[in-house]
């Protein structure tokens, strides 16, 4: 999520400045050590996020980088891309080759191996959802209640679906989940557009446009993970899209205040 998020930060404190026009050599000589030491830092998540080996995670960020190289251009300049993004995950990619990947590309080719298990879990899951497709067995009871549904034999107790969403649905019920659903899609079309009505090269869109495409990452990571049942990354998520709507809702005298002093 952070990462994302840090992108936009670090290009919002490159909008609007007096030499961003200038050639990539200008460009660079002038960025101040605050700036500096915001892409290192960038570099170092990328990296430790590339080291932990996480497959979907490292999917997740892929992803998040081809939005933002995407939705970061500026049609002013004529450039279909971003080339910024791109060029933080080469020097991050490079820093990893360096130390090793190989730990890393064996995760990749024993997939099968861990859709498998998840595939069996995320069936059994939908037995419960079958069951109880309204209301759910209840927040909170996923543990006690899978061991009922379990088909496969597993030292231990399984606590939960590596599916956020598909274990959100067997708790809540189609009932809650369809609410949850609406409310994300409202607030999802909400900050879009409100983003959009920031003109291109302001530094509120770039966060906003940062936190949002990290917000997505972390809901297509938890696909096949559990990430917001964990109260740091639920915090953190609630945080993001705090951040997000309030530069996407920002009143529109208000914007173009700003605009006309930036």
């Amino acid at each position: 999520m952070v990462i994302p998020l840090s992108i936009g930060f670090f290009f919002s404190r490159d909008a609007d400045q007096p030499w961003r026009l200038g050639n990539w050599r200008h460009r660079l000589s002038s960025l101040d050590g605050k700036t500096l030491l915001l892409g290192f830092g960038l570099i170092l998540m990328i990296l430790g996020l590339l080291l932990s080996a996480s497959r979907m995670g490292i999917v997740s960020l892929l992803i998040s980088f081809s939005l933002i190289s995407l939705l970061f251009r500026n049609p002013r300049r004529g450039t279909k891309i971003s080339r910024m993004p791109l060029l933080i995950f080469g020097l991050a990619l490079l820093w990893a080759a360096w130390i090793g990947l190989d730990a890393v590309m064996s995760r990749f080719f024993t997939i099968s191996e861990g859709l498998e298990s998840r595939w069996m879990i995320w069936a059994n899951t939908f037995g419960i959802l079958k069951d109880f497709p309204f209301l759910g067995s209840g927040l909170g009871t996923f543990t006690e209640v899978f061991s009922m549904y379990r088909s496969f034999h597993i030292v231990g107790l399984i606590t939960h679906a590596e599916n956020d969403f598909l274990q959100l649905a067997s708790e809540a019920g189609l009932f809650g989940a369809g609410l949850l659903l609406i409310l994300f899609l409202f607030l999802f079309f909400a900050a879009v557009l409100g983003i959009r009505s920031h003109s291109h090269g302001r530094s509120r869109r770039y966060i906003g446009i940062g936190g949002l495409v990290g917000v997505l990452a972390l809901m297509f990571h938890s696909v096949v993970e559990r990430n917001i049942q964990v109260p740091a990354n639920a915090f953190l998520y609630v945080v993001m899209w705090a951040m997000v709507l309030t530069i996407a809702l920002e009143p529109r005298s208000k914007k173009s205040t700003v605009s006309t002093k930036e």
